[in-house]
């Protein structure tokens, strides 16, 4: 088989539909956020620790945030952030917006982009690359074969 054909079969049956695949889940994520959000109440909370953990990779820490809240019922409800930085992202005392669905106080957020939005950055991003990748391969292998199928005139 032809180089050219190859990378432009590749890019046209393996990345591009990937790159859509992904982007669709990215749609997904946005569309699932924003119903939570929908059903959401907003209501101020504390930080009452930083929680220290070992990273992924073993090699150092990452900190979350563990949360106190009071729901619109008047329930205290504890919950620790599934995001984890280093540095850490807040202090104890700090005061914090909290989302939660009044159905399931127990699976509140911190209100805030990352907290929010990080799985569609990341599918986005993963969706772009895999799409533009997928254009160029097939762009490029399109002119090399034009190149290639020209005579050479001296």
């Amino acid at each position: 088989m032809e180089p050219t054909l190859f990378l432009r079969r590749l890019g046209l049956f393996a990345l591009l539909p990937i790159g859509l695949l992904v982007l669709i889940a990215a749609a997904w994520t946005v569309w699932s956020t924003k119903a939570w959000l929908a059903r959401c109440v907003e209501v101020q909370g504390s930080v009452i620790e930083m929680v220290r953990m070992r990273d992924s990779e073993n090699t150092g820490y990452v900190f979350s945030p563990r949360v106190r809240f009071a729901t619109t019922e008047g329930r205290t409800i504890e919950f620790q952030s599934g995001l984890r930085t280093n540095p850490p992202a807040y202090k104890a005392g700090q005061t914090v917006q909290v989302l939660y669905d009044p159905d399931v106080p127990e699976y509140a957020v911190i209100r805030g982009f990352l907290s929010l939005w990080l799985m569609t950055v990341i599918l986005g991003f993963i969706a772009t690359v895999f799409l533009l990748v997928g254009t160029v391969m097939i762009v490029i292998s399109r002119r090399a074969e034009q190149c290639l199928s020209r005579p050479v005139t001296s």
